[in-house]
Order: C-alpha cells, then structure tokens, then sequence
C-alpha cells in the first residue's frame, strides 16, 4: 500500500485528565471533531485552554485519557501516517548548519543524492539557499523558525501540527510567514492544524477554527474566503468578532 499524500483524522470524545496535587485535572475534555485530509485547521484559545495538550495527543506525544483518535485518508488505522511538528521555538542543533539541520529529518534515508535532491529543493523553496552552510548562531528569529518549517517539510509529513510558531516573532516576520505558510499549504496540499492564541492570525490561515475553552471545543468556525487573502476585509473581521464572543462567553 502507498503511503497517502496527506491524512485527516477524527476525534471522538477524546479527553486527557491530569493528576494535580492529587485532583483530576481536564486537560482536553469529551471533544470531538473532525479534520478533513488536505485541511487548514486552526485551534485558537486562551493559554491554559487545552489546545496544546490537544496537538500532543494528535502526534503521539500525550496518550489519551478515554475517547478515539481515527485516521482518515490512509485505511491503516494510522500505522502510516506520518506526522510532522513544528514548535513555538526552531529547537535546531547548533553545531549543525542549515542544511545538516533539514537533512537530520532523513537521517535513516540510505540514499544520499535523494536526501541532497529533497533538501535542496526546500531551502530553495524556502529562500533559504544563500544560508544553506550558516549555523543557527547567525539567523534571525524567523530565518531560525523557517528552517524549522524546512526540516518538517524534508520529513514529508501527512500531517503538519504546528505549536504557536510564529508567537515569538515581530509583527512583520510574522506576517511574512503566515503569507509564505499559505502559500505552502496551496502548494503543497498537506494537512495543517495550526495552534494559535491570536485570533487575527487564525482567521487569515485557517480554512476552519476550533474555538476552544476549558478543554472543549465550544465553536467551530468555517472560513470559506479564499486565498489570498486581505487581513482588512470585512467578513474576516466578522469571523474574527464571532471567534471573540465566544471565548468572552
């Protein structure tokens, strides 16, 4: 069976409860939802509101208290799908230079011309070429977070989970790569789900966003604008208004 291009999945009931101090703590609480393949999908919420904890039970980073969590798109109850992550900081080695960083995500690739081919062509399509030997040491907060995304993209994931990653960026990197991230998602087709707590941010990515709230999801929000898309227009203004009274609720 070929491995598929991209993966959804769906979530019933899922919870994850933590003990604290010797109480139970609703981390993610009864949600359920579903993620279609190909899908830009944002969760946006206070801090403390579950969606973190939500994005690693998603990568298998935090096993769930009760609920399912149901791959769609592969017919393999998951055993196939392989999930890329991408964190609030770039988390790259220092000692490893741009393109050892990228090419570390196809460490177990035996053939090396197909690793140079795939890396290659990631920093070119990142812009990232003229940094290909620079070490992390001489980039830029976002130069430092697009090779985080380029070491993702070598990984060829099904599914992108990204944690808050353009957070601790100035308002115009930021901006530079929410609009190149788009651009990738029309290019590339892959599944996102994207965790944010700036409500402007998710409206201008997100094709969908899960408002959560106390570990549930209490909205969800479809996007139908196309892309590209104007941070000004006015029915993403409304989106945004719509998002706020719910977490105000």
């Amino acid at each position: 069976m070929n491995r598929p291009i991209m993966a959804g999945v769906k979530l019933t009931q899922l919870s994850k409860q933590y003990q604290v101090a010797g109480q139970p703590l609703e981390a993610v609480d009864n949600v359920t939802t579903t993620i279609e393949p190909g899908s830009f999908t944002v969760i946006v919420g206070r801090s403390g509101c579950g969606k973190t904890t939500l994005l690693r039970l998603l990568s298998g980073l935090e096993q769930k208290s009760a609920g399912s969590i149901e791959w769609l798109g592969d017919g393999s109850g998951g055993a196939d799908v392989k999930v890329g992550v991408v964190f609030q900081e770039p988390r790259l080695m220092p000692w490893l230079t741009v393109y050892e960083n990228m090419a570390f995500a196809l460490d177990k690739q035996p053939d090396r011309t197909l690793v140079d081919r795939q890396v290659t062509g990631t920093l070119e399509q990142l812009g990232l070429t003229g940094f290909r030997d620079a070490y992390p040491s001489q980039l830029s907060g976002g130069m430092a977070q697009r090779v985080s995304l380029g070491r993702t993209l070598c990984y060829d994931p099904d599914l992108i989970l990204m944690d808050e990653p353009f957070g601790a960026l100035d308002y115009f990197t930021r901006k530079k790569l929410q609009r190149e991230l788009v651009d990738l998602f029309l290019s590339q087709h892959k599944t996102i789900v994207f965790v944010t707590h700036d409500v402007t941010e998710a409206v201008f990515l997100g094709q969908k966003v899960l408002v959560m709230e106390a570990g549930q999801i209490v909205r969800e929000v479809p996007i139908d604008n196309p892309y590209p898309r104007q941070a000004t227009d006015p029915s993403l203004l409304a989106r945004q208004q719509e998002i706020l009274a719910a977490l105000e609720n």
